[in-house]
């Protein structure tokens, strides 16, 4: 009696490549591809790259920007932007002994999406907890002030483009000199 030879079907000779294009404020440049058996497969799919991939500017690449796929045409794979991080190692970076880190988390409405933003300031030197407390609160206003009435492509320009982080440190030097500041997250939680 002979054996009997089994046949497998290659899964991946059946797969499609899709190209993965950043949004339309990014003039939807390549940031990568995906295999699947079917367009469907990939909407949702998430894809993390640096800032620098898609945009000019300085220190984008400590900048990871994840894109989330939501529509397929042809084997086109179209985006939109979910978070705005800075790489942990280069916060660990700034972070040193006698400073003082400042931290402030809030959260936005912007055109009805809910937004997160979580930034962070490092003093020169040693500062005592009322300048601190002043730094977080300019923090917050300017942030608010430079958030209200914009976008999420706003937002994410600006903070691309240093505008937030610049207006932050002219104002709270009167305070306290800043050695850093950084918006470190940007989240859209819906």
């Amino acid at each position: 009696m002979m054996a009997r030879r089994v046949t497998t079907k290659d899964k991946w000779k059946s797969k499609v490549w899709f190209d993965i294009l950043a949004p339309k404020q990014f003039g939807e440049k390549e940031v990568g591809e995906t295999p699947a058996n079917e367009a469907k497969d990939i909407i949702g799919r998430t894809i993390g790259v640096p800032a620098s991939e898609v945009s000019t500017g300085k220190k984008l690449n400590l900048i990871k920007l994840v894109f989330e796929v939501k529509e397929v045409t042809g084997n086109k794979a179209k985006t939109k932007l979910i978070s705005y991080e800075v790489v942990r190692s280069y916060i660990r970076s700034i972070v040193r002994r006698r400073k003082n880190r400042v931290d402030l988390v809030k959260n936005y409405e912007l055109e009805g999406r809910k937004v997160r933003v979580k930034a962070l300031a490092m003093t020169a030197g040693k500062c005592y907890s009322n300048q601190e407390k002043n730094i977080r609160k300019t923090m917050e206003q300017t942030i608010d002030e430079l958030v209200h009435g914009k976008t999420v492509d706003n937002l994410i320009e600006s903070v691309l483009d240093r505008k937030i982080q610049d207006e932050i440190r002219a104002r709270s030097k009167k305070i306290f000199p800043l050695s850093n500041v950084e918006i470190r997250k940007i989240e859209l939680l819906s």
